[in-house]
């Protein structure tokens, strides 16, 4: 997954805390999902220990399936750190091993 999807993740995340449609959140829901599932995946085959975890959890929290709910002010927290996270990973999923 190129480096372009990451960032538009990130950014994604990062516009959550703002007062949106849910329609929104739904999206975000799918596209968080799904970035998270291929980290996930990558880390793993890189031999990470921790990170297929971490992003695993994420892809569950976020999944659009089995909605979890939380007030707003806890999911931007979690918008923000899961962002903040995505940021600080990227170069461990997206450089060629």
């Amino acid at each position: 997954m190129p480096a372009t999807v990451i960032y538009i993740a990130i950014a994604l995340l990062f516009i959550a805390v703002a007062p949106l449609p849910y329609g929104y959140y739904t999206l975000l829901r799918i596209v968080a999902t799904g970035v998270f599932l291929w980290a996930a995946f990558v880390s793993y085959e890189r031999g990470h220990e921790a990170l297929p975890w971490i992003f695993g959890l994420l892809a569950a929290l976020f999944n659009p399936l089995i909605v979890i709910h939380f007030p707003k002010e806890i999911w931007a927290v979690i918008d923000i750190a899961s962002g903040i996270f995505l940021y600080a990973t990227q170069k461990a999923i997206t450089q060629r091993a």
